[in-house]
This record gives structure tokens, C-alpha cells and sequence, in this order.
């Protein structure tokens, strides 16, 4: 595993970012239409299900603090409904250091979408921008100065909605000049920065033919190459970072050579607040010290977990980590992949379940036990023994396949999701996997019922559920190599 970029994201958690910008609130009706209104024979939409998501600059913050970061986070809201269900969702998230003020002048910008069978068919705003008096303007002045004392990056989430004051501008740059801190700007206007010469901007395609006066190209790439020269005399930022969406990301600066970092194809589920992610992830990878090159490879790999989500887009730190980790097929090769794996999983709230063994000769009774764990719930997580471990445990003469013979066997059956080796010479149980895992079940054959199983303290002290499965009667490892080794001593005794 990539150990120099997992210890990046493991900064991430001590670094304290200042966040001000336009708040949103995401919502989504998901809905279904099986008939027709008999009055005006139009679609009828019957509303299966509403999630409301923190959107705009809430979801720079939820991100941030998601990956790890503490997070300071500054807004104007309406005094309404929407307003309520903004703080609720905050303080849900955990983000609790708070400067939200109320305004009478406006209501809290609210984006409804409206999707068939999670196909978006609408969008329903309220809001267009968010207005208020002298004093809440004040009143966000003296917050902004009071929070970026003890911040160490500030990022601002500008919308066009209002909420950045040219004021807020303004006093941003005398707070520079005493005390100059790393500035991320997501901005439509980024020529309205120019005086706070930002750290890093994040123009999309659009944004930056806009800025450069360009016309739409068909290879896109080769065009945006050419343009960090031009975004720099507009923006004077000291990193541009230019999202091309699936073409991937072309990081600049200025008078050095582009670099442009391709990305995966995934399914794309929600675009929503992507942007935002990878901005979050790639202002906290500049602040643990990373190169440009890890820089991106780490804010796609977060932007990319986030667009196969279904509502306004965020990456976890376990998710990150994970997407990070240079998988083979189904193979982990080591724990702490494990452990990365099993707490994205957890987060998306699936079942695991962990069984283990030497599937030394691979029989009929191996596949029908596999195919029972399986159904135990959602994911399957096999531990193989390392041939020193079969070693130790069986004998001199086994095993009789090597491991990654073995593994190549398991990869193949569709019961099985991940495969990950074990075995030490000090312990060959599969505790360490167990405790890196925390499986929801725990299957072993039947035989082991009557017996103590090694990894008892383990599991008792994780309260995983215990299953054992039945074998198929006369179908072993053991018993194979036996009926072979007896008909070998009979073909013998024939030729002889």
C-alpha cells in the first residue's frame, strides 16, 4: 500500500481550517409514477422518500471535517424553516464551532430536486440571494477577524450569493499582511480575489474560458495547458488547480510546466458539491506538505468517491483512504488496507462477514460453504493462511498449492468479495484481522463447535456474532490427499 500518501491524509486532523461562504440547503424528493392525474391526465409523482443535505459552503465544512480537519465555519441564514434544519444538520455532523448569523431580508437559499427512481427530473429553488443589514455585516467582520486568529487556512465557498462582502474582501487582505495564511478560494468571479493573491483556486472548464476569453475547444485538455500564464495576471493565485470533470485535473503555476492527472471512469450517480470535495481535499493535502502530483492524485481519488454517491457529494477519511490504496482485484494485502476497507464499509452501514482458513485443495465443500457465509449479510471477507502458516499448522508436506495459487481460486468465486493473507509465527489466528475488521459475524465450520475457538476473547470483546456452518460429509483437504495417496499405493502395486 501507498504508506507516504496515507500518512498525508493522516495530518489531515490537525489542521484547524476557517471556512466562510454561501450556505445552501440540498434537498431530495425521490419519487415514483404509476398513474395519471384524472383532471389534467399529467404524471403523478408519489414521494417516496426526502433527504435534505448540507449544500453551498456547508458542504466545503462537512467535508473538511469529514476528512479529519477542525473546522470554523461562518454564514448568514433566513429566519425560516430551512434555517432550523440547517442547524440541525450541523450540529448532527459534528461541525459545532459555529458563527451563523439571521438576516430578516432574505430566505435561507434552498435547492429541491426532484428525481424518478433517483433520475433527476427538476429543481425547485428558493432563493436566489441571501441579503442583509450593516449590523449582521458587522457582526460577520468581527467573527472572520476573531476565527482567523487561530485558524490555518481560510477557504472561501463563494456562490455568488452574497454572503462575501467586497468588506469581507477587504479585511481579509489587511489580515494577510500581518499574518499571511494559506487562502483556498471556489469562486464564479475569481478576478474579485486578485488582491488576496490566493494560495488555490479551483476554476472549472467554464469558469476558466470565461476568464480567459476563450472559446470551447474540442480537445480541452491541450487548450486549458495554455492557459496558467493568463488565469495567474487575473487571479495572481499560486495554484491552479482547472477541473475538466471526467478529463480529469490540469494543476499549474505560474511559468512552470502544466501537469495534467487523468482520472478513473466510475458511474456517476451526483455531480452535486463535487467540487467542493476535492477543493477540501486538496487544501488539507497542500497543508500536510504534499507535491503537486499527491495533491491531485488525492483530491480525485475524494472527488471520485463522492460523485457515485447519491445526494450532494462528500468523502469520508476511511473512504479516502481506501480509494487510495492500490488494490489487485479482490486481494488486500495488508491489514491496515483491511481496516481502511472495513471502515468505509461501516460507514455505508454493510454487514460484514470474516471467515478464515488454508483452502489448501479446493473442493465442492469449500464453494457451498462460501456460497452460505456469503448470505450472511452483504459483504464476504476471506483470511488465508500463508503457506508458513499452513506449515506450521499441517504438516511438512503441506500446503500442497501455494498461496497465491490459492488466492487466484477464491478471487474467482462470486461469493467471495475481498481475500486477505494472515499468518505469523507467533500468532497464526486470524485475531488481528478480526480486530481490524469488527465483522458483524464470524463464520466457522462445524467441526470447530465443541471447541474453543482461539479468537474467542476477541470476538466476545467485539461482540461479533458467532455462525457455524455445516460441511459437506466426506469432503476435506485431508481426506482428498488420502484417497489420492491410496490410489496412488494401488496404481503402483498394479504396475509392480
Amino acid at each position: 500500500m501507498n504508506t507516504q500518501t496515507i500518512n498525508l491524509v493522516d495530518q489531515f486532523k490537525n489542521k484547524k481550517i476557517l471556512v466562510i461562504g454561501d450556505f445552501i440547503l440540498d434537498k431530495y424528493l425521490d419519487s415514483t409514477c404509476t398513474r395519471l392525474a384524472p383532471e389534467s391526465s399529467i404524471p403523478v409523482l408519489d414521494i417516496k422518500g426526502q433527504t435534505s443535505c448540507l449544500g453551498g459552503s456547508a458542504n466545503v465544512a462537512l467535508n473538511l471535517h469529514n476528512l479529519g480537519a477542525q473546522v470554523c465555519y461562518i454564514t448568514v441564514l433566513g429566519q425560516d424553516e430551512s434555517a432550523k434544519t440547517a442547524l440541525e444538520l450541523l450540529q448532527a455532523h459534528g461541525i459545532h464551532s459555529l458563527y451563523i448569523h439571521f438576516t430578516e431580508k432574505s430566505a435561507t437559499l434552498t435547492k429541491t430536486r426532484l428525481c424518478k427512481d433517483g433520475q433527476l427530473l427538476y429543481r425547485l429553488d428558493v432563493g436566489n440571494k441571501i441579503r442583509f443589514d450593516e449590523r449582521t455585516n458587522n457582526a460577520l467582520l468581527k467573527d472572520v477577524e476573531k476565527a482567523y486568529t487561530g485558524c490555518d487556512a481560510v477557504f472561501i465557498s463563494d456562490y455568488g450569493k452574497g454572503t462575501i462582502t467586497h468588506q469581507i474582501i477587504d479585511l481579509l487582505q489587511k489580515l494577510k499582511e500581518k499574518d499571511d495564511k494559506v487562502l483556498a478560494v471556489d469562486s464564479k468571479n475569481y478576478e474579485k480575489y486578485k488582491s488576496l493573491s490566493p494560495t488555490i483556486i479551483k476554476p472549472n472548464y467554464e469558469e476558466a474560458l470565461h476568464l480567459v476569453g476563450e472559446q470551447p475547444a474540442a480537445d480541452r485538455v491541450t487548450q486549458a495547458m495554455h492557459w496558467s500564464n493568463k488565469i495567474w495576471d487575473l487571479s495572481h493565485a499560486q495554484i491552479i488547480a482547472l477541473s475538466l470533470d471526467k478529463d480529469g485535473v490540469i494543476l499549474s503555476r505560474r511559468h512552470t510546466t502544466a501537469l495534467h492527472f487523468k482520472v478513473d471512469e466510475v458511474p456517476v450517480r451526483n455531480v452535486s458539491g463535487a467540487g467542493d470535495t476535492f477543493l477540501a481535499a486538496f487544501l488539507l493535502a497542500h497543508l500536510a506538505g504534499a507535491s503537486d502530483f499527491d495533491m491531485a492524485k488525492i483530491a480525485c481519488a475524494a472527488a471520485t468517491t463522492s460523485i457515485q454517491k447519491e445526494t450532494t457529494a462528500t468523502c469520508t477519511e476511511p473512504e479516502l483512504k481506501f480509494s487510495l490504496i492500490a488494490k489487485e482485484d479482490k486481494v488486500l494485502t495488508h491489514v491496515d488496507t483491511a481496516r481502511c476497507l472495513a471502515d468505509t464499509l461501516h460507514i455505508q452501514n454493510k454487514k460484514i462477514v470474516f471467515t478464515n482458513g488454508c483452502f489448501d485443495i479446493f473442493h465442492s465443500g469449500h464453494a457451498h460453504y462460501l456460497r452460505q457465509a456469503r448470505e450472511l449479510g452483504d459483504i464476504l471477507i476471506v483470511g488465508v493462511n500463508t503457506d508458513e502458516s499452513v506449515h506450521r499448522l499441517k504438516g511438512a508436506h503441506r500446503p500442497i498449492n501455494r498461496l497465491t495459487d490459492r488466492i487466484e481460486v477464491l478471487k474467482g468465486l462470486q461469493s467471495v468479495d475481498y481475500v486477505i493473507p494472515f499468518g505469523a509465527a507467533e500468532n497464526d489466528t486470524p485475531a488481528e484481522l478480526i480486530q481490524a475488521l469488527k465483522p458483524s459475524v464470524f463464520v466457522k465450520g462445524e467441526d470447530y463447535k465443541d471447541h474453543v475457538l482461539p479468537e474467542k476473547d476477541v470476538l466476545d470483546a467485539l461482540e461479533v456474532e458467532v455462525v457455524f456452518l455445516p460441511y459437506i460429509p466426506h469432503q476435506s483437504t485431508t481426506k482428498i490427499i488420502e484417497r489420492v495417496q491410496t490410489n496412488d499405493r494401488v496404481v503402483l502395486k498394479k504396475i509392480s
